[in-house]
């Protein structure tokens, strides 16, 4: 079958993590067998990639009108068996997308959610304006869309066949069944991490294109502690990415918890350089920061990502695929607390004592994480 998915994500560094996931979502379902093109946009233009290729170019104006437009048109013009839709939030124009695929014989209809509940996240952004007249305008703004998206969502049930919620369960959405997924990985991308002689410095490993909700602030807290203490171990952090707007106050808490010589920011990287700093370190950091979202379950893509290398990681949140006593996962409080470096220590330590952890993390990302065992279980859920 034609499966179109359609997302309004920027391929762009910054969001490198985001589309590495889309592109694997859009794999896994070549690898079930279905026609597939999928959606991004660059610049000032919206790309559609895979087996129906093109190029729409946008004006001057608001960009997400124009997307939208350019979407109702392509499942007006062509045959789409199957439409998934990525979406921030729900609005008239998400809606008036979905009915034109219907008119057109779309027979089955999916949205996803990546970050559920989302209202009190989106309107965080407020405190990006700067100024008072660019917050009031912001803020307008903002209730706008916050409205839309509630006299839209009315307009699901009985349009979509199922909505797939990243972040807090939920059985329902907008009176249309629900149900809750894991980010997943094409582990066959992902080297091996060697593991490291015991007792040797420890290098912590973040790669993420936002800080804030990433919670790497609690690293630093800890590391300082650590220090203060009287711990003897080295201890390093590396950070891969970083939002730009929020990088000045990362590095400002840096200098200012005396970590200038711990503390490592390379900036983005891919490929073959990413792969070398993977290789050089002990303990991925995922997300420590969903307490700020409000969130308590989360299927991060870099824990994810972390397992596949056979990486041991840290998280601090609940999630489907973990019980909490796996011996290459640490988990910490989901709170403002400073990560515990005397028990991330031991847990290294642990982790590399045992040398069938590496292979056991490996086989336990292939067996739980993999996109195309978690694309069919969508898939069948949509009825498709």
């Amino acid at each position: 079958m034609n499966l179109l998915y359609l997302t309004f994500q920027e391929d762009a560094p910054l969001y490198l993590g985001v589309t590495r996931k889309i592109r694997g979502q859009a794999a896994a379902f070549q690898k079930l067998g279905h026609t597939v093109t999928y959606t991004l946009w660059r610049e000032t233009a919206m790309q559609f990639f895979g087996a129906y290729p093109q190029t729409k170019q946008i004006g001057p104006g608001p960009k997400m009108k124009q997307f939208f437009q350019i979407a109702e048109e392509y499942v007006s013009s062509h045959n789409v068996d199957i439409l998934y839709i990525r979406l921030d939030r729900i609005s008239s124009d998400s809606v008036r997308l979905c009915k034109a695929a219907r008119r057109n014989g779309t027979r089955h209809i999916g949205i996803e959610i990546p970050n559920f509940p989302y209202l009190r996240d989106y309107a965080r952004n407020i405190q990006y304006a700067k100024g008072l007249k660019a917050q009031l305008v912001t803020a307008a703004k903002i209730a706008v869309n916050v409205a839309d998206d509630r006299l839209s969502g009315r307009s699901l049930k009985g349009l979509v066949d199922g909505v797939v919620l990243y972040g807090n369960h939920a059985e329902q959405f907008y009176g249309v069944k629900a149900m809750n997924a894991d980010n997943g990985i094409d582990t066959d991308m992902i080297p091996v991490v060697p593991p490291k002689p015991k007792g040797s410095p420890i290098t912590l490993l973040g790669v993420a294109g936002t800080l804030w909700w990433q919670g790497y602030d609690r690293v630093l807290q800890g590391m300082r502690n650590y220090r203060k203490n009287g711990g003897k171990r080295s201890l390093r952090f590396v950070l891969v990415g970083g939002d730009r707007t929020e990088m000045p106050d990362f590095l400002a808490q840096v200098e200012k918890l005396g970590l200038k010589d711990e503390v490592l920011c390379p900036g983005f990287q891919t490929g073959k350089e990413l792969n070398q700093t993977y290789q050089a370190a002990d303990v991925g950091v995922s997300t420590l920061g969903c307490y700020r979202r409000g969130l308590t379950r989360c299927s991060s893509l870099k824990a994810r990502e972390y397992a596949a290398a056979g990486l041991p990681f840290l998280y601090a949140y609940d999630d489907d695929s973990l019980d909490g006593r796996e011996p290459f996962a640490l988990r910490v409080p989901n709170d403002d607390s400073p990560v515990d470096m005397e028990e991330l220590v031991a847990f290294v330590d642990q982790c590399r004592g045992d040398p069938q952890c590496c292979a056991q993390e490996r086989l336990f990302a292939e067996e739980h994480y993999d996109w195309k065992a978690m694309m069919h279980r969508i898939l069948v859920f949509i009825g498709a």
